[in-house]
């Protein structure tokens, strides 16, 4: 058997060289056109009501809110802070603007709960920046009119986008902070109401950087799970290679572990056989495909997991061989 790569520790310095220093050099890219952008005065005109009552203090009498006790709110106080501001933005004139706004922060209220406490801080601390901006964007006159212009429409959904991505990665601590420092400049030209600088300088390579990653890191994870499913093939089966016998073999799968075959009640009450695969730290797993070659010939099976890493199994009798591919989705890819 070859000898493959074991994955870096997740609690190393880095994970990839390569991807820190795409980070920093888009960190160096970033700061030099935030510079040039001035900050400028949005005045206290038509949100200020809604600001305030987003940044006041936690507790009577103590300082307004910050990003570090944003951080350390409750769910329940933090759902209450962003379900006012979605009241004060369906209340704007501006529809078009408010909607955009309120569907950005309803898309964070729905991402918060799913978060491990790394990416959580990135998450909260950039929504916490962008805050003010949304609610200037549904209330005041931007220059847009009543309508969005193309660019900021395009960036607030590349936003989301990134902030999907940041959620299902685990990063080192100085990969997290250098991705913190890109996300502080998107949301500072965000702020200063250079969409297309935000989009352009930051979000759309910030995205790139992230995607290729992502796979990056998914193809290791790969490696360690074919790893491990050679070993319980041959412990649970007696196969020197990742094999499976249709059906011989089905009933020594049916424990949990790192390959399972077990039967559940599908539509219409009937009976029907799923096949699972164990898929630690792989963000999406509806990105794995399963492919199982019959030996001997005949038809190739690629079977798509779930989200839950399951897939309805039903093959003719044979001896199959078994190989996972990373083939992300193609509204995804």
């Amino acid at each position: 058997m070859s000898r493959r790569p074991r994955i870096p520790d997740p609690t190393a310095e880095t994970f990839d060289s390569a991807f820190l220093s795409e980070l920093e050099g888009l960190v160096t890219d970033a700061g030099i056109r935030v510079s040039t952008v001035a900050a400028g005065d949005t005045g206290a005109r038509g949100y200020i009501e809604t600001v305030a009552a987003f940044l006041a203090p936690v507790a009577a009498g103590g300082p307004p809110l910050n990003d570090q006790s944003f951080l350390e709110m409750s769910e329940g106080a933090l759902a209450e802070r962003c379900t006012a501001v979605i009241e004060s933005l369906r209340r704007s004139p501006r529809r078009e603007a408010a909607q955009a706004a309120e569907s950005f922060v309803v898309f964070f209220q729905a991402l918060v709960p799913t978060l491990d406490k790394a990416p959580a801080r990135e998450v909260k601390t950039t929504f916490f920046r962008l805050m003010p901006t949304l609610v200037q964007l549904a209330w005041e006159d931007t220059g847009e009119g009543h309508g969005l212009g193309p660019d900021t429409r395009e960036v607030l959904g590349l936003v989301e986008t990134i902030l999907l991505e940041v959620s299902s990665v685990r990063l080192a601590p100085l990969e997290s902070e250098v991705l913190f420092r890109n996300l502080d400049k998107l949301a500072t030209l965000i702020a200063a109401g250079e969409w297309s600088l935000a989009r352009d300088v930051v979000a759309a390579p910030l995205l790139a950087i992230l995607r290729k990653n992502r796979e990056k890191r998914s193809l290791f994870r790969l490696m360690e799970v074919e790893m491990a499913l050679q070993s319980y093939v041959h412990e649970r089966l007696g196969h020197d290679t990742p094999h499976l016998r249709v059906p011989d073999d089905l009933e020594a799968l049916a424990d949990f572990g790192p390959l399972r075959v077990f039967e559940e009640e599908g539509a219409g009450g009937k009976r029907q056989l799923f096949l699972q695969v164990q898929l630690p730290d792989i963000p999406i797993l509806s990105d794995i495909v399963v492919h199982l070659s019959p030996q001997g010939g005949g038809s190739e099976q690629r079977l798509r997991l779930d989200g839950l890493g399951s897939v309805p199994f039903d093959l003719p009798p044979g001896l199959y061989q078994i190989g996972l591919l990373y083939e992300p989705e193609a509204s995804r890819a």
